[in-house]
């Protein structure tokens, strides 16, 4: 009868494996969401794990031009490796089909960014990026009235880019007849 991991330990492996699974360097957010969508930690005992994955060195926290991104390490490959074992299979499975099915929608999630900042003298700024392999391909800056148009558009941002880099290069690089 196979001995699982519980507590902390469970938490901490279930990340790792998670990590592992996803093939994507994922956000602290989105791993969070899975925790949360597999329901397997609290969000305290999510934080407290990261924390200390992170300090062991079992975890390696990427800054990228949009944030901070997590894999794992070497480190927390080889401990997974010997400890795998002690997460339940039916786990296992539902993290791997997860990371399957979220993993396009996750790494999406990395490349089309956007954010917003008031302005002192009134209005918005929205900055929209669109980002392949951390470099910029496309980035817009643009000021709005109200926090409601600026919400809209970075809401409207990850549907929408697609098309409006396509439109911005066949206007930009038409040639004159």
């Amino acid at each position: 009868m196979p001995i699982f991991a519980q507590g902390v330990t469970k938490d901490k492996l279930t990340i790792l494996y998670y990590l592992r699974a996803s093939k994507v360097d994922i956000t602290r957010e989105q791993l969070h969401r899975v925790m949360v969508d597999n329901d397997t930690m609290s969000f305290f005992d999510f934080q407290a794990c990261m924390h200390e994955l992170e300090e062991d060195a079992f975890i390696a926290a990427l800054p990228k031009s949009f944030g901070q991104v997590y894999r794992l390490s070497v480190r927390g490959s080889d401990v997974l490796e010997q400890f795998v074992e002690s997460l339940p299979v039916s786990l296992r499975e539902r993290l791997e089909r997860y990371a399957r099915e979220h993993r396009e929608e996750m790494l999406l999630q990395t490349q089309i960014v956007s954010e917003m900042e008031e302005l002192p003298s009134g209005g918005y700024l929205v900055h929209l990026r669109a980002l392949e392999e951390n470099a910029a391909i496309m980035e817009l800056t643009l000021r709005v009235a109200t926090r409601e148009m600026a919400q809209r558009m970075r809401a409207n941002w990850e549907k929408e880019s697609e098309a409006l880099y396509a439109n911005l290069l066949t206007t930009l690089l038409k040639t004159e007849a």
